[in-house]
């Protein structure tokens, strides 16, 4: 379980996602960045004849120079309040290790947490287990019936799922078709999960 907390799988999630969950992984701002310093390292250093180009730099006159600190200072402390925020909101995670037999099943509380989150489900046991038995993960819009998402149990397999505000998750009912398992595998009850769910 200690896994799923550590920072290389934060690390790991975010350079598959994209999402910044942990800090050393970049962000849009950090490849926005890079991208500004290749396109200014990639300008021409000499200037052709016949054109003009004008300095960015101010004036050395005191006028220009006073009006250029007061514009620093008044746009200076919006940045850093942006830093704040984005600094103050640490990655979390929340997951629990499941074992699911027939009968079991999870239900949509009208007070579930809807926040933007990343679902991660690592299924173990599910060798001989059909969709048909029930146990899989759907996921719906809020006020909808219709399934946006199904994410069946298959052994060993990993799954990421980023869900919105509006995106709500189930587990369907394990139906008496699962029994039929023990046909197969007659040491199994049901199959295990563990789900984690990663906030930003």
């Amino acid at each position: 379980m200690t896994l799923f907390h550590s920072e290389a799988l934060f690390l790991l999630l975010s350079n598959f996602t994209g999402l910044k969950l942990h800090f050393l992984a970049p962000s849009e701002e950090d490849e926005m960045d890079d991208t500004a310093k290749e396109e200014a390292a990639s300008a021409p250093d000499s200037t052709e004849e016949g054109t003009s180009y004008s300095s960015s730099e101010p004036e050395n006159n005191p006028a220009a120079i006073s009006n250029n600190q007061q514009s620093n200072e008044q746009t200076d402390p919006e940045p850093e309040e942006n830093e704040a925020k984005e600094e103050s909101s640490v990655p979390t995670c929340q997951g629990e290790l499941r074992h699911w037999q027939t009968g079991h099943y999870t239900l949509i509380h009208d007070n579930s947490k809807t926040e933007f989150a990343l679902d991660l489900l690592l299924y173990c046991g599910c060798e001989g287990w059909e969709p048909e038995y029930g146990g899989f993960t759907s996921y719906i819009a809020k006020g909808e019936d219709e399934e946006l998402l199904t994410v069946n149990p298959e052994n060993n397999s990993l799954a990421l799922v980023y869900r919105d505000r509006e995106t709500l998750k189930f587990v369907k009912h394990i139906n008496h078709r699962s029994l039929e398992q023990k046909k197969t595998f007659p040491n199994r009850t049901g199959f295990w999960d563990f789900s984690f769910i990663y906030y930003e």
